[in-house]
């Protein structure tokens, strides 16, 4: 467990350094060719990651208040802008903790757990999307967890990443952390009054930094 306030812990997964494809390949059924390039990226160092969403018992306990449109503790936090999201990594790290959000492709290697195909396991068990969701988000830790022990990457509400957004990334390899600028920056994992397709392991969406929405959350990680 990793305290992040007073009376305030979260579970969390050791996810070891490798190598894997981003990306999704030709043949990957509603894939988005421009955006998901499949090429070979290699993490040299390994990091800790939130087993779950941030739920919103745990930003109330930090923040002190409730911005998410569907407002329940066990519910992840959403209507969180990228900005708000720093804030409040800023607090929890005052006393020199390490948290902060996953670069997008450590989220995609943490997501897909070893495998390479569009889900990282079976699709039904794992995902909240519009067509199961009943058009609200369900509690943290639901569903199936992959193989590493992380639930709801696909599915639920988005996750923010710290990169910037952009098409082609097939040129970062090595320990990628995306361009150096930009304005969107990362969203991943689909979300729960999105299309199935979009809670593919490859998927990728943005939004701009100070921009939230309903469907939006966001997973610590911890060097």
């Amino acid at each position: 467990m990793f305290a992040l306030a007073k009376n305030v812990e979260i579970e969390m997964i050791w996810i070891a350094p490798g190598s894997f494809l981003m990306g999704s390949p030709d043949n990957e059924l509603e894939r988005n060719e421009a955006k998901e390039k499949q090429h070979s990226v290699t993490l040299t160092k390994g990091f800790w990651m939130a087993k779950t969403e941030t739920s919103q018992r745990v930003w109330q306990s930090v923040m002190k208040d409730n911005p998410s449109k569907i407002q329940g503790d066990d519910l992840p936090v959403e209507q969180v802008s990228w900005n708000r999201a720093q804030e409040f990594i800023e607090k929890i790290n005052r006393g020199g903790a390490r948290f902060r959000l996953p670069h997008e492709a450590e989220w995609e290697y943490a997501c897909r757990a070893g495998t390479t195909t569009a889900y990282a396991g079976s699709r039904d068990q794992m995902t909240w999307h519009s067509g199961n969701s009943n058009r609200t988000t369900h509690s943290v830790g639901s569903k199936m967890a992959n193989a590493w022990g992380l639930f709801n990457m696909h599915g639920n509400v988005s996750e923010m990443c710290l990169d910037w957004f952009q098409e082609d990334i097939s040129e970062f390899t090595i320990d990628p952390k995306g361009p150096a600028t930009g304005q969107r920056k990362v969203e991943r994992g689909g979300q729960y009054t999105g299309r199935i397709r979009h809670t593919r392991s490859a998927d990728r969406s943005s939004n701009v930094p100070d921009g939230s929405a309903f469907f939006v959350g966001f997973r610590l990680v911890h060097d």
